[in-house]
């Protein structure tokens, strides 16, 4: 019999009291010129393959007492007692269906006993009395229990080497353990363990599918009647990054215990249906300047569109035939964009209250920037509470139980393992970067070459602003001005090979590895289970600090506390400490930005291990950047304009650069970077290839004019929108009419950063921008003006565009002159409609939003 796979056949010959079992195989042995060993424990191999075997990779376990003190036990290693590490089997017959595999090669880990009942039966080994003797124990009489003496110190040792070798094997105890447990959450989860399902196969008898169907129907039917007693609570959740996806599926996990649940992305939820809901959670971001996430902006084009067709109450039929629906919101948002905080959330809010829904607990606005994970919680909590009160469920859970769940495991960061994945060689995704941010993210990110680089100007810390342009690799670019191109940057090289460098393992780490979670629900005290991670693919640990781990963020309070267990010096582990558990010290050390590598640098004693590491560190975000350019005959290109970011760092040799702009800045021309375009109107589940802003696109109609206002890299979109108008002028018709085409721009100096000048110039000559007005804040030579000034001073003609031609304003730059932008263009509007004897209030901007003229796309920084 051959043995596949190089697995070692179960003691294949031995011989006692002059018998020989198994004796076939010994004549193996000199007719392949085996070099015969004088030893009790000799394995040898039959293989199929005819690839050599290396030496040592069989590992063999030395078996030394656990107690060394006494001489007995110093006379038990002298037996020279060992046995293989891994129980590998090929010489059993596997009967599946009928069909009959001989020698099929299967291995998993030692339970100790197995390894003792080895070493001590008669019909094997046999070295009960031999043990016995060497322990010095009294052998005439089975009373004194010498043999149960025999086996207890046989797998003590066992268990005891198996440790110290660092080789898994479970005691029998365990294993009990974890079967009781297994048997337990089978039957919370089925009503019963896999066998209570099994039909016996009878001789000359066989059941036919539909006769098994039939069996298990009134099952299912009974499981469904009692689920549907339940109360419904429908969860819905709108998520640009994956945070409100994931607390979405932990609310869903916490409801379920109690309420007849189901989860829906909110772009595939259909609005009728809520008149037939019990209680509806909704878990909502807002991306960027308060808009919508992809997958929630169906939802809001329908909100807007019905606030805009029913400016009047709602009739009071439809409002009492949804009261009976209860519902509560979490919105997670950005506080850096003061005036649109949360605001997509805040629509749903005020569109539910509208339509008459009543609030089961009042809406919460989680901010990323101050202590947002407690406030998710808190609104979890009290969500739960309220609905438990008011539902009557049968099935409750009490406040202890609640925090209990909540404490326990739902936010806490998974325990992570990583093991070495074998490479055979062959082609495959493995460790393919564009291949894996794909399957992270659930997206269809394409290789885009950097193909060309300027610098237009220096920002006031003198890092340069650039033009990049990009090549795609194979394939068509499509896409409009004013949509966005999302770029997968890498982390510096620099820092990746610090914190290697301060890493506890010593790996090659260039090696493949596999990530494997640790399973709670399923894991004993003595026993742990590890499974496949199937969020992360295969990588190596290089490859994972540089392009999927975020280590220039602040590290989470969760991430400091797990760094400080690791901490070999008191003080580096008090501090460190301190600022896990203190929210105002951490919040005030935050505040400075401290990187990964700040961290490693300030606290020198702290080495922290690789698996820790990656299971605290939050995953690299992508960027999003502006398209500066238009679709002309090379399909396959498209620029973009940004300014290289740094902060001021307190740290000393530490410099805070931007992971994205500093990576574009210093990658060579003929770098490939994964990035994804979509067009406009593309909107799929899971894609998040093009933000889109607001619809930040140009109207279709050419006659309706156009007022642009940006400061500094905010010029990006409007030249892609500049570029295009001034391809159909070049193609226009006798039939066309175009509208006026205005450019509002603010900048520092006119030799330091005014971006386009000439192109600019060029366009205002040839009637391409109808008009041109720019405003210099720092250059000497030029009054100190801003954008906003500008507005006022043309304030008549921005009425007159807005008012009687339906004008398109669009803004694009910094959260801080958007809003200086909305509050002069709201004072322009309330001064000239007041002197035209019309209606105004503080909501004109408002107003122009909800007809979709009023475009913004902001940034922080």
């Amino acid at each position: 019999c051959l043995v596949p796979d190089y697995l070692p056949v179960r003691k294949a010959c031995w011989i006692r009291d002059s018998k020989m079992y198994n004796g076939a195989l010994l004549y193996v042995i000199p007719i392949r010129n085996w070099k015969k060993v004088s030893s009790h424990f000799f394995c040898f191999f039959l293989k199929a393959s005819t690839n050599e075997l290396s030496n040592g990779w069989l590992v063999n376990i030395p078996l030394n007492a656990f107690c060394h003190a006494s001489t007995k036990y110093g006379a038990f290693k002298e037996l020279n007692l060992k046995w293989f590490a891994v129980p590998a089997v090929s010489s059993m017959c596997m009967d599946a269906g009928g069909i009959y595999f001989n020698c099929v090669a299967f291995n998993g880990w030692y339970m100790n006993t197995e390894i003792g009942r080895d070493l001590t039966e008669a019909l094997r080994y046999d070295k009960l009395k031999v043990i016995a003797t060497v322990l010095g124990l009294d052998t005439r009489s089975n009373v004194s229990l010498w043999k149960d003496e025999v086996l207890l110190e046989t797998n003590k040792a066992i268990l005891h080497s198996f440790n110290k070798a660092g080789v898994t094997i479970v005691d029998l105890h365990t294993a009990t353990e974890s079967f009781v447990k297994h048997w337990e959450n089978e039957m919370k989860l089925r009503g019963g363990t896999p066998s209570d399902w099994e039909i016996p196969r009878l001789p000359k008898i066989s059941i036919k599918f539909k006769t098994l169907v039939e069996c298990l129907v009134p099952i299912l039917k009974s499981l469904n009647a009692k689920l549907k007693t339940r109360p419904k609570c429908c969860i819905l959740y709108a998520s640009q990054t994956g945070k409100s996806k994931n607390f979405s599926e932990i609310t869903y996990k916490l409801f379920s215990k109690v309420f007849q649940t189901k989860i829906m992305v909110l772009n595939e939820y259909n609005l009728e249906n809520l008149k037939n809901e019990e209680l509806v959670l909704i878990v909502a971001s807002s991306t960027g300047n308060g808009d919508s996430p992809t997958n929630g902006k169906l939802i809001e084009d329908k909100i807007i569109e019905f606030n805009n067709n029913n400016k009047k109450q709602v009739r009071s039929n439809d409002n009492v035939s949804m009261s009976k629906v209860r519902f509560s919101i979490l919105g997670l948002g950005d506080s850096s964009y003061e005036d649109n905080f949360g605001s997509f959330p805040k629509l749903i809010h005020a569109f539910l209250k509208r339509i008459g829904l009543n609030e089961i607990y009042p809406l919460v606005i989680a901010d990323q920037k101050d202590n947002e994970e407690a406030k998710m919680l808190f609104w979890l909590k009290n969500a739960l509470q309220e609905s438990i009160r008011e539902f009557r469920p049968k099935l409750k859970l009490n406040e202890n139980e609640i925090g209990q769940i909540l404490d326990s495991k739902l936010l806490r960061a998974k325990k992570i393992k990583l093991r070495s994945f074998p490479f055979n060689g062959n082609k495959s995704n493995e460790g393919n970067v564009l291949f894996n941010l794909s399957k992270i993210y659930e997206k269809n990110l394409r290789p885009f070459e950097i193909f060309e680089k300027d610098i237009l100007g220096y920002q006031p810390n003198d890092e340069p602003i650039i033009r990049l342009k990009l090549r795609s690799k194979d394939f068509e670019t499509k896409y409009v001005p004013g949509n966005h191109i999302e770029i997968f940057a890498q982390n510096a090289k620099e820092n990746v090979e610090f914190i290697l460098s301060r890493l506890n393992n010593s790996s090659n780490f260039d090696e493949l590895v596999k990530f494997e979670v640790f399973d709670e629900s399923w894991s004993t005290s003595t026993n742990v289970l590890w499974l496949n991670d199937k969020k992360y693919p295969v990588m190596s640990i290089r490859q994972a600090l540089t392009h999927y781990f975020d280590i220039s963020r602040p590290l989470s309070q969760e991430a400091l506390k797990n760094l400080a267990s690791q901490a070999l010096n008191e003080r580096d582990r008090e501090i460190l400490d301190s600022l896990a558990t203190d929210w105002k010290k951490y919040e005030s050390w935050k505040a400075e930005y401290p990187s990964l590598v700040d961290v490693l640098k300030t606290y020198e004693s702290v080495n922290p291990d690789i698996n820790n590491l990656l299971a605290v560190l939050p995953h690299l975000k992508s960027r999003f950047y502006s398209i500066s350019s238009c679709l002309n005959k090379d399909k396959n290109e498209l620029e973009i304009t940004f300014g290289v970011l740094k902060n001021e760092s307190k740290f000393p040799d530490s410099s805070h650069y931007g992971v994205c702009t500093k990576f574009l800045a210093d990658s060579p021309i003929g770098i490939v970077i994964p990035a994804e375009i979509i067009q406009y109107n593309q909107i799929k589940k899971g894609f998040l290839g093009i933000l889109k802003s607001n619809k930040f696109i140009l109207p279709d109609d050419l006659s309706v004019p156009v007022i642009m206002i940006g400061t500094g890299t905010g010029i990006a979109p409007f030249r892609s929108f500049w570029m295009q108008r001034d391809l159909k002028l070049q193609n226009r018709l006798n039939s066309d009419r175009f509208g006026d085409f205005i450019l509002f721009y603010g900048c520092r100096e006119k030799n330091k950063d005014f971006l386009y000048k000439n192109e600019i110039e060029a366009l205002k000559a040839k009637q391409v921008l109808s008009e041109f007005h720019i405003a210099f804040s720092r250059d000497l030579n030029f009054p100190k003006e801003y954008v906003q000034d500008k507005l006022w001073e043309n304030s008549d003609k921005i009425v007159d565009l807005v008012v009687s031609k339906k004008a398109h304003i669009y803004v694009c730059g910094r959260t801080q002159m958007a809003s200086g932008v909305a509050e002069k263009l709201n004072a322009i509007f309330a001064k000239n409609l007041q002197l035209l004897g019309q209606e105004h209030d503080d909501s004109f901007i408002q107003q122009l939003k909800n007809q979709n003229r009023y475009h913004e796309d902001i940034f922080t920084s």
